[in-house]
């Protein structure tokens, strides 16, 4: 019996299977985890799983190929001499606020299955369910209590002119720890250290001098650096700053919320407005129930040791029971492999 192939469409960064090397630095946290499941399920079923620059290198057409999020060119025009002889697939974790192009009106046309976790698609037989994977380790770090730090972000400098993004309450939240509690909040992640150029195109442009963009830097007195792992930082805090990218979009729900669960920190939750839907509200605390930063600072200070371990007994009995599993990574490559080849 021939070998089946899936290609998995990738920017170059991510080519010659490097979406599969665990030692990569792109993997950090193990966030490409799902990926390698994947591959390894698929090989069990008989099927074969790389970059698709590899099998353009060989020479060879695959089966089927996965595009992660819709690519800016028609697809068929990337595909070239594999156009009409693959059957084509789309994993579309970012919502509309973060890549337009995902949905726009008839982008999903010609393509054979669609996996998201916007739930208004899911139809089991085009559009598949599938949110962003997350790798649920072993065990959770459990106390809370004797951290030496009390608040701690750590997310990338964005900016965005949407009216649903998130990045520009990060940056009030920010500015208003280091005004009011500097020594109880500290800011990791890139960019904050340079200037982000907005507005027309040239100035825009600007944003490639790095020099430029350094030299103009706005100042952020709790930013702590770049790191290379997220768990041994939010380890050391009681708290996190835990914004989606977006607010207000059904069902959208990344890693970030995870990444606290599992260092057994508390997050300050907003995005999602159904996130109870999903994840109990006793798990984390959430900043829409606050009409100020004031008062979401008075209840996070008023509480006890025995109602932060509370948060997190909830975090860690949601993370064992069935209502998480289709966070996983495990979900994740099991839908995708169901779909292309019938079982598990």
């Amino acid at each position: 019996m021939a070998i089946k192939r899936l290609a998995i469409w990738v920017d170059a960064a991510y080519s010659n299977d490097a979406l599969f090397d665990p030692l990569s630095p792109l993997n950090r946290d193990n966030c490409l985890s799902a990926y390698r499941l994947l591959r390894d399920k698929l090989q069990a079923g008989g099927w074969e799983c790389r970059t698709h620059d590899v099998y353009k290198a060989g020479g060879i057409t695959p089966d089927a190929v996965l595009f992660t999020d819709m690519p800016k060119a028609r697809p068929d025009a990337l595909l070239g001499d594999w156009s009409g002889r693959v059957r084509k697939l789309a994993l579309l974790l970012e919502c509309a606020v973060i890549k337009p192009g995902n949905w726009l009106p008839g982008s999903h046309d010609g393509f054979d299955a669609v996996f998201t976790w916007d739930e208004k698609y899911i139809d089991d037989r085009k559009y598949f369910k599938i949110n962003f994977p997350n790798p649920f380790p072993d065990g959770i770090t459990a106390n809370p209590l004797n951290r030496s730090g009390f608040c701690v972000m750590i997310t990338a400098n964005k900016k965005s002119r949407h009216s649903l993004e998130l990045y520009s309450e990060r940056e009030k939240t920010v500015r208003w720890f280091e005004r009011s509690h500097p020594g109880e909040f500290d800011l990791y992640g890139m960019g904050w250290d340079r200037r982000i150029f907005t507005g027309p195109k040239p100035v825009r442009a600007l944003n490639r001098f790095s020099a430029l963009a350094r030299l103009t830097a706005p100042k952020y007195m709790s930013y702590r650096g770049v790191i290379t792992e997220k768990r041994p930082v939010i380890e050391k805090y009681r708290f996190s700053i835990c914004y989606e990218n977006a607010r207000d979009v059904p069902g959208y729900i990344t890693e970030k919320i995870f990444d606290c669960f599992f260092a057994g920190n508390i997050p300050v939750y907003w995005g999602a407005p159904d996130i109870e839907k999903y994840i109990p509200r006793d798990c984390f605390i959430d900043r829409r129930d606050f009409a100020s930063h004031e008062q979401l600072y008075a209840y996070m200070k008023g509480r006890s040791d025995s109602d932060l371990l509370k948060y997190i007994e909830a975090a860690r009995a949601y993370l064992a029971s069935p209502a998480a599993f289709q966070f996983s990574d495990k979900y994740f490559a099991d839908t995708i492999v169901k779909t292309l080849i019938g079982k598990i």
